[in-house]
């Protein structure tokens, strides 16, 4: 529980001091949420012993050390406060307004029973937020596609949770350098000024991360002006006045920080409060590990297909890339044209300058197919000194462009570990309809085509010409 409680109180007929005592009990045993009646029964009395307008009560709910351990029957203006504590913890204040009195006897069993009736309301409240912490972050983590959409979870997750106007969360990277940087319930202009300002910068130089460091638990503050905060760091760029920063720990140490809080006021976190802020820091961190395993897995799987369908020494998709890309062209309604490439002379790169030579030699053609291929092309690499390039939609006369540019750009001198290599290319086209219907009829007449034109030296040849 994190507000006030107020009572107001009217005479329903006289009462004595025992009475209260045996109706105080009876609530106690009987009521299941005995909170507001004891309350009741408590103004009750003191409208009927002490006069109407004297019976207000105001039962304050606070965090241990949130409210002055006022002594018993001490005053404050005109009204009596009464310090509520269970198990020596203070729970709260009673507070007796317009010279509202209790005898000693009864306004001990009055204190006893408020005391203990809120540490069960908050005992309930712990509960009820605690399971809407783990509810609400399984729901909307098992939504996140990716590790930015599971940390907005956790910060909505937080908001909601503790009740707080603005929430946020970064996460961080190698050298504790921020890697995200993520609000909610934030303006447009505000989301977008907290990446740019935070995203690089480093957490370790933050009074707010040494403090995450140095305590388990998460960082509370009231007053956001009495603790060290890093200058245009979260706090301020959040413009927060009371904050919560709740700690991401996992097996290697921290790797982020949810911070929630208010902007337009100071706020006293309760016992209920901390309590929910411990069960985000035990929970949220296994959603941000799970997400970035994901994450990891995904990049896995992406990597492992690259190199399933990709060169390793030029990065071009391979024979079994190209053979999916002229498939899929072949299905399509229209045109498909292939060229095949052989680099004339490059035998003797390898021979005179070597085989480092040689790899850089493919390294560079390669880009300058990349450079010709047209939008739409897949530009390949078959094996050895062979290219290709797949070009859907392409007529006889398109692709044998194509081919008379690229045969013209590979033709050009490389510049090879600073020697200046001059080779050739032999360019094969075949279009399909026309000289082939399939794959194999297609590789096979682009490969005939090429071959003629390597032993003509004429530059580019389409097939059946």
């Amino acid at each position: 529980m994190r507000t006030t409680v107020a009572v107001g109180g009217r005479v329903r007929g006289p009462g004595a001091g025992t009475a209260l005592l045996r109706a105080l009990t009876r609530i106690a045993e009987t009521r299941p949420e005995p909170l507001q009646p004891l309350l009741d029964a408590v103004v009750d009395h003191l409208a009927a012993t002490t006069g109407p307008g004297c019976g207000a009560v105001v039962l304050v709910a606070a965090g241990p050390a949130a409210v002055p351990a006022a002594a018993a029957g001490s005053t404050a203006g005109d009204a009596v406060e009464e310090p509520l504590r269970h198990a020596g913890v203070l729970v709260g204040v009673l507070r007796l307004h317009g010279g509202a009195r209790l005898p000693a006897p009864v306004a001990a069993a009055v204190r006893h029973h408020l005391a203990a009736a809120l540490r069960e309301r908050c005992v309930q409240e712990q509960l009820r937020r605690s399971a809407l912490v783990s509810s609400r972050l399984f729901e909307l983590a098992s939504r996140a596609v990716d590790l930015a959409a599971a940390a907005l979870a956790v910060a909505e997750v937080a908001a909601e949770a503790l009740s707080a106007s603005t929430a946020a969360i970064y996460l961080v990277g190698p050298g504790t350098v921020m890697t995200h940087a993520l609000g909610v319930r934030l303006p447009a202009e505000q989301q977008e000024r907290l990446a740019r300002t935070m995203l690089g910068r480093r957490a370790a130089d933050s009074p707010a991360w040494a403090r995450l460091q140095a305590a388990y638990d998460p960082d509370v503050v009231e007053d956001a002006t009495t603790m060290p905060v890093r200058p245009g760091g979260f706090v301020q760029t959040l413009g927060l006045r009371s904050f919560v920063s709740v700690p991401l720990r996992a097996a290697d140490g921290l790797v982020g920080a949810a911070v929630c809080g208010e902007t337009q006021r100071h706020r006293t976190w309760t016992a209920v409060d901390r309590e929910v802020a411990r069960r985000l820091a035990e929970q949220a961190p296994v959603v941000i590990e799970n997400a970035r395993l994901r994450e990891a897995e995904r990049e896995h799987a992406r990597e492992m297909e690259h190199r399933a369908f990709h060169d390793a020494l030029t990065g071009l998709p391979n024979r079994s890339a190209l053979l999916r890309a002229l498939g899929e062209a072949l299905d399509g309604p229209g045109a498909v044209a292939l060229l095949l490439v052989d680099l004339d002379g490059f035998k003797q790169v390898n021979d005179t300058l070597g085989h480092h030579a040689g790899d850089e030699l493919l390294r560079l053609a390669a880009q300058r197919l990349r450079d010709a291929a047209p939008p739409g092309a897949t530009p390949a690499r078959l094996g050895g000194d062979e290219l290709a390039l797949v070009l859907p939609g392409a007529g006889a006369g398109e692709a044998l462009a194509v081919a008379r540019a690229l045969h013209g750009r590979l033709g050009e001198p490389y510049d090879v570990d600073g020697a200046s290599v001059l080779t050739g290319a032999s360019v094969g086209v075949a279009t399909a309809p026309g000289r082939a219907r399939d794959v194999t009829g297609l590789l096979r007449a682009a490969d005939e085509a090429m071959y003629r034109a390597k032993r003509e030296r004429t530059g580019p040849r389409a097939a059946g010409t």
